[in-house]
């Protein structure tokens, strides 16, 4: 099974008119599987689809979200409607607290737990589909250091894949390499 990680976008919350996210937090969700939007309309499921073509096998799909209520019920909605459209293979969820622009050591642990996951799964592909924000640019900069490939999926279902990028002076505890010719 070919492994994808992404960003958990709120597009799914608008899509499916949720108006109270933390109230889904902890909810059981099934009651909201016939409102699942066309895969094609939640970005993290499109890429899932899109990707799952080009390869000709199926694609699981692991999702980091913020700690947010509204991220995790992103997160949640997203796999009930990976499993229900069979978009994707929901392999779950994990979040990262205190991810903010200004929180070093949130962001290092977002950095850490998805190169961690993407070393665990033996590379697979990094989905910067869910918008321009934060939290792509670091699963960009985690799939480069961890050897997966980062794709982009536009709307019309074309995919690209972002060319690799050499990464120096970063602390080796992140496998690499630090020294740059001077």
């Amino acid at each position: 099974m070919t492994y994808l990680l992404a960003a958990a976008g709120l597009t799914i919350l608008r899509k499916m008119g949720v108006d109270n996210p933390a109230g889904l937090v902890a909810a059981r969700l099934d009651k909201y599987g016939d409102r699942c939007p066309q895969p094609s309309q939640v970005p993290e499921l499109h890429a899932a689809e899109v990707l799952g073509r080009r390869l000709g096998a199926r694609v699981g799909l692991e999702l980091v979200a913020t700690d947010t209520p509204e991220s995790v019920a992103a997160a949640r909605l997203i796999l009930l409607c990976a499993r229900v459209s069979g978009a994707a293979e929901p392999l779950g969820f994990y979040t990262v607290k205190r991810f903010a622009p200004g929180d070093y050591q949130g962001v290092a642990e977002f950095l850490r737990l998805a190169v961690e996951r993407l070393r665990a799964a033996g590379g697979g592909y990094v989905s910067i589909t869910s918008g321009f924000n934060l939290q792509v640019v670091y699963l960009a900069l985690a799939g480069w250091l961890a050897g997966a490939k980062v794709i982009y999926v536009d709307e019309g279902g074309n995919l690209f894949e972002v060319p690799q990028v050499e990464i120096c002076r970063l602390p080796h505890e992140l496998g690499v390499a630090t020294s740059v010719d001077e």
